[in-house]
């Protein structure tokens, strides 16, 4: 697997991880079987997670870095529990599913990183188009951007 530059940290731009960040959990209360356990694994990482109101939303509250990190948390558990239950029952696969669905709902919420993909590209040269975008999550239009502005090539208009 590609590794980047140990000075790679240089070329990504921070994301604000200080600042709360709110997450709509929508339908939470049909969604998850496990209620308590979230709200303890929540708790836990120095999160809350409350309902709106009267409605069957509930809303995470926590800094990105705890919110990553309860992200985390819940893909491995869902990850073993497909793991112990390959054919065993339904059950099992469904709590696994809904701890990914939260999982998911968070990473979808929290700011991608932005990275200098011209910095990366000048520090490793001999990579691909295809693993930058593996790496950065970039799309195809600004890897190719990226290598011909480290290349020095110029758009003829």
């Amino acid at each position: 697997m590609f590794t980047f530059p140990n000075n790679f940290s240089e070329l990504s731009v921070p994301n604000d991880a200080s600042k709360k960040r709110a997450i709509q959990l929508n339908n939470f209360l049909h969604r998850i079987d496990c209620k308590t356990a979230i709200i303890e694994l929540v708790t836990q990482q120095g999160c809350t997670l409350k309902r709106i109101r009267r409605s069957k939303n509930w809303l995470l509250t926590g800094k990105q870095n705890q919110l990553v990190e309860i992200s985390k948390q819940l893909q491995q558990e869902a990850i073993t529990l497909n793991k112990v239950t390959l054919d065993k029952t339904n059950f099992d696969k469904s709590t696994a599913n809904k701890k990914r669905w939260i999982a998911e709902a968070i990473n979808k919420s929290l700011p991608k990183p932005s990275f200098d993909l011209t910095a990366i590209v000048q520090s490793t040269p001999d990579i691909t188009i295809n693993r930058l975008i593996a790496e950065t999550g970039c799309t195809l239009i600004e890897a190719r951007a990226a290598m011909d502005k480290a290349e020095d090539l110029n758009w003829i208009d």
